[in-house]
């Protein structure tokens, strides 16, 4: 019974704490998804699988030759003073120079050490591609904020001129209008092509207009109609333009979460939750200290070093390669008794040992392994040089773009909040009068343009 009571709990615990668990999985933070790709990404796994490979080179380059043994048998036994000889079995084990070895796998130490900052490098990369997949959704997130409020102040002003243009200044003269028919009217045609509503209010109570007021007031508003859905039309296709946009952002988002994914190596389609906090985070060390941290952290810096030393490892091994390699050995002779031999070594093996000493005279090509690791080094230096000095470039460009970029933030920020308040003057003063229609369009295309500049 007490079991049972107890797979009841776990049930509901696991119950009710699903949708938190689903919750907090995406609400990942920066940190947490950084993570999951340097655990999950298939290239960088895969340079780490390399970097563990070139590491099983030292052992095969720090190991000696395989030893040699050579075994001969007489198909017709020779007659030796000890007998007759029927097989000869010999063993043989070379040596190189003094140190070859050792020379030889710190070698390949230093070239699988490159290999590793080659993970490292690509690490930081990945690391960097992450991030900047990252604030590309923060952006789109917010872009797709300033459209939808762009829309919805559209929307807003559509009512608005909606409400204006179906008045009773404009709509009951216009139905007047038609039913009146005033078009051929003398006074129809000499009336004021630019009047509104209010013009043609003023018409009505003038003492000077006469007989004809009702007719110029009809003429008056047949010619602010147009006008007014000149007004709707605008805004309607200008609300079109926004929502296309909006889609297209939609879809920017869609495709942004999937390249996320990919390189976190997981569903493409999972959830990604993005924080909607971003400060801005200001350079507090000295300039000269961070450029000497770039040069003295760099991986891609590491890597040639590394390089640099192998080569200079090779000429070591070259050299230590010219010169004589070692042999000993062992040869043991199978005999057996030769009849009428009185010899008291007759039918007795015989053990005979050896040394053999390599005579390297063909210097040639040990000059020319010397001669490439040489050329190798300069080359691996020149290479060293040149990326100093375009990580100095990065450096002082970076450090241009961040005082532009701070520079701008304030710009953007402080001209969308001025275009944002004359949006509000020009609306009061459009659902007062009437005018600046265009003006206030044009300025709400100000305030969405400075919001995507101030996001950027």
């Amino acid at each position: 019974m007490e079991r049972i009571r107890n797979i009841i709990i776990i049930v509901f615990l696991l119950l009710f704490y699903a949708p938190v668990i689903g919750q907090a999985t995406d609400s990942l933070s920066l940190n947490d998804y950084l993570e999951i790709a340097a655990e999950n990404n298939p290239e960088l796994k895969s340079t780490f699988i390399q970097y563990l490979a070139a590491l099983e080179k030292v052992p095969q380059v720090g190991a000696l030759p395989d030893p040699q043994a050579t075994f001969g048998f007489f198909i017709q036994p020779m007659a030796i003073v000890a007998g007759s000889q029927v097989g000869n079995i010999q063993l043989m084990q070379m040596f190189p120079w003094f140190g070859t070895l050792n020379v030889a796998k710190d070698e390949a130490s230093e070239m699988a050490n490159g290999k590793y900052e080659v993970f490292v490098a690509l690490k930081a990369d990945l690391f960097y591609r992450v991030k900047v997949n990252w604030w590309n959704l923060m952006k789109i997130d917010r872009e797709i904020i300033l459209v939808r409020e762009n829309i919805e102040l559209l929307e807003s002003l559509e009512k608005l001129v909606m409400i204006k243009f179906q008045s009773p200044s404009t709509g009951g003269s216009s139905s007047q209008t038609s039913g009146n028919s005033p078009m051929n009217s003398p006074s129809a045609t000499s009336a004021n092509t630019s009047g509104n509503g209010m013009s043609a209010m003023q018409g009505a109570t003038s003492p000077s207009s006469g007989g004809n007021t009702a007719m110029e007031s009809s003429s008056g508003n047949m010619n602010s109609a147009p006008t007014g859905l000149q007004d709707v039309l605008r805004v309607k296709m200008e609300i079109l333009d926004q929502k296309n946009k909006l889609a297209l952002l939609t879809d920017q988002r869609r495709t942004s979460t999937t390249s996320f994914n990919a390189l976190l190596n997981r569903d493409l389609t999972t959830r990604i939750q993005i924080s909607d906090s971003l400060m801005v985070q200001t350079i507090n060390t000295d300039q000269l200290a961070i450029a000497d941290s770039i040069l003295s952290n760099n991986p891609m810096l590491a890597m040639l070093d590394n390089e640099v030393a192998s080569y200079h490892l090779m000429e070591q091994k070259a050299k230590k390669m010219g010169l004589p390699m070692l042999g000993v050995g062992l040869n043991y002779m199978i005999n057996q008794k030769r009849a009428g031999s009185i010899s008291d070594m007759n039918g007795k093996d015989m053990l005979m040992p050896m040394f053999t000493v390599t005579i390297p005279i063909y210097r040639a090509k040990y000059n020319a392994m010397q001669n490439e690791a040489r050329y190798m080094q300069e080359s691996g230096n020149e290479q060293i040089n040149e990326l100093k000095n375009d990580l100095m470039v990065q450096y002082q460009t970076f450090l241009q773009n961040l005082d532009d970029a701070k520079r701008r933030i304030d710009l953007y920020q402080e001209q969308e909040d001025l275009a944002r308040k004359t949006t509000d003057l020009l609306l009061s003063d459009f659902s007062t009068t009437g005018a600046n229609y265009e003006e206030v369009l044009r300025m709400q295309y100000k305030v969405l343009d400075y919001g995507f500049k101030h996001v950027e």
